[in-house]
């Protein structure tokens, strides 16, 4: 707590743990990450965590991300991410996951909880997105940095990306120029559909699509 990370070229914050043997409990508060390359707040393997009161900007990944964990018992809330390549990306991350009352703003994508072969339990399921203020999402390459993954999901607000079982409700999506929100399946090694999920009573203003 009360830390700040900048210039590092992987992540700035980093707990870590493995498929069978994962890190147990874990508290990140008043953080500040800028600059750092891949991620700039980040928890892999990594179950019964809480990321708080914090801020995340210029990794070409994402700002705050959690990763690999089933059930993940974790908390996203009260933060900031703007100019990352995702605001917040969650791959195979599921079971008891909030991503809550906090902003996404100026990422190329704001919220993208995902599926993919290239980590360990998928597909990605049981995400709640609520509370949220995320806007203006689809930044351009010179304010912030981006890989292909990245920016394959730019434009748009909240993207449930081979997502199953999860929810969407009471947010504020403003002018993010692609879509609100979208819901798609993911390809990797294999295809992850997206099913069984609810989008409900956000407030969705001037998307582009």
């Amino acid at each position: 707590e009360n830390m700040t990370a900048r210039n590092y070229t992987t992540n700035g914050f980093f707990w870590f743990g493995e498929e069978g043997d994962e890190l147990v409990g874990y508290r990140g508060s008043y953080l500040t990450a800028v600059d750092n390359w891949v991620y700039g707040i980040y928890a892999f393997g990594s179950v019964d965590g809480l990321f708080e009161h914090s801020y995340a900007s210029g990794s070409w990944d994402s700002g705050f991300y959690i990763g690999q964990c089933d059930p993940c018992n974790a908390v996203i809330t009260d933060v900031l991410s703007e100019y990352n390549g995702l605001g917040y990306s969650g791959t195979n991350s599921s079971k008891e996951i909030y991503i809550v009352n906090s902003e996404w703003r100026f990422n190329h994508a704001g919220v993208v909880p995902n599926s993919l072969d290239s980590e360990a339990l998928p597909p990605v399921n049981n995400v709640y997105v609520g509370g949220n203020y995320i806007h203006h999402n689809g930044a351009s390459k010179d304010l912030a940095p981006y890989r292909t993954a990245p920016w394959s999901a730019h434009g748009n607000g909240v993207v449930l990306a081979g997502a199953e079982d999860s929810t969407v409700e009471k947010n504020l999506i403003v002018n993010n120029p692609s879509s609100g929100v979208m819901v798609v399946s993911n390809i990797d090694a294999n295809l992850w559909p997206s099913r069984d999920n609810v989008v409900r009573d956000n407030e969705i203003l001037g998307s582009g699509r």
